[in-house]
């Protein structure tokens, strides 16, 4: 039997007429239309009767209206920027059987649906075939399922086909514009683009391999495009590793993934640091694949790149502020991840005040956006936990400024926690207090004899000892992160107490000497309970330090050397291997010898200057 021929409407309503499609002309919706569940519009004369029927139709569905043409050439390039974040990342086994049974579920729509045609795509409004723009943004909008604007009919599925096709090339060149052109902006992602990022650090990666996924589907876009292979796999091992060692897991978001990615995407100075931070991390791990001359040269070129924008930043281009914060604040870790042993840290750590003090100034310009919350955390993390390394006889100014050191009571006062300072901020806040006490008490010398406390001195002693002894880790923090809490709260009591002795230079049965073993003791028991290996890990170098510096028991020095080695195996921060190396040399002197306070002394003699965060 012949199949008769599809005539084409030339009378019925304008949307079959648009879609080129048979219509049946039953008013005020046509069969096709209402199978389609489309807005059924006819001519001028019935333009009332159709709005009164269309607002009917979506009351009794209770659907939103369908897309116009303009929504279903977005619905196209949605599809599109699925299909190649697909092939650009890493294939994650559920993500990957979720796009192969859409495609199964097209193709069999194209081959079992007796009404498919194979026919000419309706004309494109002007503005639908002009190059668009791409944001950063768009490269990381994965949806998980189409939603209500992709709710194609059979007809559709083959000129949407066609449309992603056309415009795939397109897409592909405009995507490859330079980095230096995309406008600095903090926050430009949403919630929806930062989900994506999170599923990408969680698995979602590049192929490290090579440039082609399972099935042999080429990558068909540059996420980099002034970079080479090399990148990609820093970039990779920056998501799947590096983000998760800097942050020490106590919050479910990750902000070195959630707020620097994002920014390095529009800035190619925090891009290189990033990079230059993986390859370092890398290296320091003793991955199979990784390369001091990588490492080495992604450093460099970070470090050069930083001058250059530190250049235009004197010259005027205050818009920079942003950018050179960020970067010194991203050095002060990578110096961390390299393990660096020449003090390098505290250069960048003099930039930070600097320029955090101006960006906080600026703060109106962080509307809606924690960024400078994540910056003040993370320069106190750093500051406080480099203090211990310092000459406190030769330092005479202060790492906290006043609009620091306000931003950070503020965050306390907010039960802030974040992935460097944990639930303890506010012990952060105390170490520069008892550190220009230590200065005040042990500073000044009599000839070779300490000079006693003054007053002032022994009233803030008690002062401090009182807040330091009510603090107590937040209710909703993490389990570990409660944990490390409690270690972090004894290793800032054993530094208070050192000021006066250690427990080897206490007479036996003393308050004091009680005081500093029980002290050992509750955080060699907090330690017990969580792993070495856990991330929250990461933050715990200090406080190991000092309760290494304050006991000559060969069982508590044992198991800190255990669980740094474990820490510098599954971890991997080059500051934690150092740490072992300074604390063996520390464990090798007369125990007379050994306090936090004459840590630098032991930096000096073995020519390693390190920080501890």
């Amino acid at each position: 039997m012949r199949v008769m021929p599809i005539i084409r409407s030339r009378t019925g309503c304008f949307t079959c007429r648009r879609r080129k499609k048979k219509c049946n002309e039953e008013k005020p919706i046509c069969s096709g239309c209402k199978r389609n569940k489309l807005d059924c519009r006819w001519p001028t004369e019935a333009a009332s009767s159709s709005s009164l029927s269309t607002s009917s139709s979506s009351t009794i569905t209770g659907k939103n209206l369908p897309p116009s043409p303009t929504d279903v050439i977005s619905a196209a390039q949605r599809m599109e920027r699925h299909a190649i974040i697909a092939a650009s990342m890493s294939p994650e086994e559920p993500r990957r059987q979720s796009l192969h049974q859409q495609e199964r579920k097209l193709s069999r729509q194209e081959h079992q649906s007796p009404r498919l045609q194979r026919i000419e795509p309706a004309p494109e409004p002007a503005s639908a075939v002009q190059p668009e723009t791409h944001s950063p943004r768009d490269f990381f909008h994965v949806p998980t399922e189409p939603g209500p604007e992709m709710d194609l009919d059979d007809g559709d599925v083959e000129d949407v086909s066609q449309d992603v096709d056309r415009r795939s090339s397109s897409t592909s060149s405009h995507s490859t514009s330079s980095l230096e052109s995309l406008p600095l902006q903090s926050g430009f992602l949403d919630d929806d683009a930062v989900s994506d990022l999170a599923l990408i650090s969680s698995g979602l990666l590049f192929d490290d391999s090579s440039g082609l996924q399972d099935g042999g589907i080429t990558m068909p876009m540059s996420l980099l495009p002034t970079h080479g292979h090399s990148s990609y796999e820093l970039l990779s091992y920056y998501l799947s590793r590096t983000a998760n060692s800097m942050g020490n897991g106590s919050t479910d978001v990750n902000p070195f993934v959630a707020k620097l990615v994002p920014l390095a995407f529009s800035n190619p100075l925090v891009l290189q640091l990033i990079l230059a931070q993986s390859a370092a991390h890398r290296q320091a791990s003793k991955e199979p694949d990784s390369s001091n001359e990588v490492a080495q040269r992604y450093y460099t070129d970070s470090l050069r790149m930083f001058r250059n924008v530190v250049g235009e930043y004197v010259g005027g281009k205050e818009e920079n502020t942003l950018t050179l914060t960020v970067g010194s604040l991203i050095l002060c870790l990578t110096e961390v991840a390299r393990g660096d042993i020449n003090g390098t840290i505290f250069d960048h750590l003099t930039a930070s005040k600097s320029l955090l003090t101006v960006l906080l100034g600026r703060a109106k310009s962080f509307t809606n956006d924690d960024l400078p919350d994540f910056l003040v955390e993370y320069y106190m993390h750093t500051a406080a936990s480099s203090m211990i390394s310092t000459d406190f006889h030769q330092s005479n100014h202060s790492l906290l400024s006043p609009h620091i050191e306000d931003a950070a009571r503020t965050l306390v006062n907010r039960k802030y926690i974040g992935q460097l300072c944990g639930c303890w901020l506010e012990l952060l806040l105390l170490i520069p207090q008892v550190f220009q006490l230590g200065q005040s008490i042990m500073g000044e010398t009599d000839g070779e004899q300490r000079r006693p406390p003054s007053t002032d001195d022994i009233i803030s002693f008690g002062f401090l000892q009182s807040q330091i002894l009510a603090f107590f880790p937040s209710p909703i923090a993490s389990p570990y992160s409660h944990l490390a809490g409690i270690v972090f709260k004894q290793g800032v009591l054993l530094y208070l107490w050192s000021i006066l002795g250690t427990p080897q230079t206490s007479p036996a049965g003393s308050a004091h000497r009680d005081l500093m073993e029980g002290a050992i003791a509750e955080a060699i028991t907090a330690l017990s309970q969580f792993p070495a290996s856990v991330r929250v890990n990461t933050s715990l170098c200090w406080p190991l330090a000092v309760i290494g510096c304050c006991t000559a028991d060969p069982g508590v020095q044992e198991i800190l050397r255990a669980r740094l080695q474990t820490m510098i195996d599954t971890i991997g921060l080059g500051n934690m291997r150092e740490t072992l190396v300074l604390l063996e040399r520390v464990w090798s002197q007369p125990v007379e010898e050994t306090s936090p306070w004459t840590l630098y002394k032991t930096m000096q003699d073995q020519q390693i200057w390190i920080s501890f965060a």
